[in-house]
């Protein structure tokens, strides 16, 4: 008897997840879809949820859980050949494992006060519309591929 997956998001979520991670707000997928704003957070929330995204968990979280399950596509890179030093590869570690400033920021080994300017460095950089999309071009760019080679055996990922 086959038991069914987990961390398998239905039809409807997987459009709206698929569009978080192309960059799109709430109100574009919205209107993308012709869903309600109500209707795409519940969709958001209850996609977090089945990707194991703890309560508070910001966008670029949920962006990195669908990638990392593979409920999504990673979206392609908007410009190639772009490369991470390796502050910006703990940076957008630190991102996708947690949510206040302040945790982002002892985890990329930065100030808290340079957390966001860092952040926007990044999107400018690959031409993210926001944090979801920086995650998914950096999955696309296979960024989180090598953190996970180069961590040593019996690292937490």
């Amino acid at each position: 008897m086959n038991t069914p997956d987990p961390f398998h998001l239905s039809t409807a979520q997987q459009r709206v997840a698929s569009l978080v991670i192309e960059g799109d707000s709430n109100a574009d997928i919205s209107a993308k879809l012709h869903l309600s704003e109500s209707t795409v957070r519940s969709h958001i929330t209850k996609g977090s949820k089945i990707v194991g995204c703890p309560r508070g968990s910001s966008r670029a979280m949920y962006a990195h859980a669908l990638l990392t399950r593979k409920q999504v596509t990673a979206p392609s890179a908007p410009q190639p050949g772009v490369h991470f030093t390796a502050p910006e590869e703990r940076l957008l570690q630190a991102l996708v494992a947690h949510a206040r400033i302040d945790d982002i920021a002892v985890a990329a080994g930065i100030h808290r006060d340079d957390v966001r300017l860092e952040t926007y460095a990044l999107r400018v950089k690959t031409r993210a519309l926001n944090d979801a999309h920086l995650v998914g071009i950096a999955h696309r760019l296979g960024v989180f591929d090598r953190v996970a080679h180069d961590a040593p055996a019996g690292a937490a990922r």
